[in-house]
């Protein structure tokens, strides 16, 4: 326990046979429930759970029967912790990428600021972050920016850092039919919590790299964060500030578009008009283009503004 409150930490495994020992027994003595999740594993990493479980009693091991992806093994986890009674509940790699060190710094922000859900944050600590490959630093700099935009948390960074800790009534209000099951998790997790206006921070946390090997398909898996947080924008959009309550916000965002995007076709129109027929348009007309575009711009930024006002609320 910590601080008189049961924690649990939820562990995906997918192919960690190799480091999932070496996570498992260096968590903190305060840690009650350690759930292992073997995500159908093609190595023998559900032996060597089910063997930890024999001696280690904190150890709850799950093998499920399809391979679900790490944000199914995480609803599974999330399930279970709830089921025994965890108070505070820890998503964390199987593959010891997450300094176990800092998981007390992380519950004493979550509980002195009365949080939802503290996640790490490893692009604070620059020196220990030239750990992680260049192409997964740039593709995950590009994600979080348009993640930032599609949650509505701007303030957070590493978006696909799954690393971090939630309140028990965090999750039993947290819609799990609207998570990802794939490496989607991360993001569609965000614009989850953001519907449901939780609050959310970033707690730095240095970065460790060393034998893993990475199971994530690079391409395959930004093409599906791409694709999400373009839906999960609109989504958010919709159920927050049409939806539920009303907001200028969506009043100023459609606005803006339907503004702009007159100004530009219009324009496109003229363009056309010009090299095909030699027509010059006038004064007055040229005007019918610029102003709903300069508009449209004033009506969007104002709507981005109130958005990052809005954070959390």
């Amino acid at each position: 326990m910590y601080r008189n409150l049961r924690v649990a930490a939820i562990l995906p495994c997918y192919n960690e046979e190799k480091l999932i020992t070496k996570t498992i027994t260096t968590l903190p003595d305060f840690v009650d429930y350690i759930i292992a999740v073997d995500d159908l594993s093609k190595d023998n990493t559900w032996k060597v759970i089910s063997k930890l479980a024999k001696t280690n009693k904190r150890v709850i091991p799950i093998h499920l029967k399809v391979n679900e992806g790490i944000g199914g093994a995480y609803i599974n986890g999330f399930n279970r912790a709830l089921d025994e009674g965890a108070d505070l509940i820890f998503t964390m790699a199987g593959d010891a990428q997450c300094n176990q060190d800092y998981m007390h710094n992380m519950i004493d922000t979550l509980l002195d600021e009365n949080l939802d859900y503290v996640k790490a944050n490893r692009f604070v600590h620059l020196e220990e972050l030239k750990q992680m490959p260049a192409f997964r630093r740039i593709g995950n700099t590009v994600i979080t920016i348009l993640t930032k935009f599609s949650s509505g948390y701007y303030s957070i960074f590493d978006s696909q850092n799954g690393y971090g800790v939630f309140k028990r009534k965090t999750l039993e209000k947290l819609p799990f039919t609207a998570i990802g099951r794939r490496y989607d998790y991360e993001n569609t997790l965000l614009i989850a919590l953001s519907i449901m206006n939780a609050k959310i921070k970033d707690e730095p946390v240095p970065a460790i790299y060393g034998d893993e090997e990475s199971t994530i398909p690079v391409f395959k898996t930004t093409m599906r964060a791409l694709g999400v947080v373009w839906r999960g924008f609109w989504r958010r959009i919709y159920q927050k500030y049409v939806v539920v309550n009303f907001h200028p916000i969506a009043l100023f965002l459609f606005g803006g578009l339907l503004l702009g995007g007159f100004g530009v076709l219009f324009g496109i129109y003229l363009i056309i008009a010009k090299i095909a027929f030699d027509s010059t348009p006038t004064s007055g007309t040229v005007m019918l283009v610029v102003l709903p575009i300069i508009l449209g711009f004033q009506l969007l930024l104002t709507s981005l503004t109130m958005d990052m006002n809005n954070e959390g609320k």
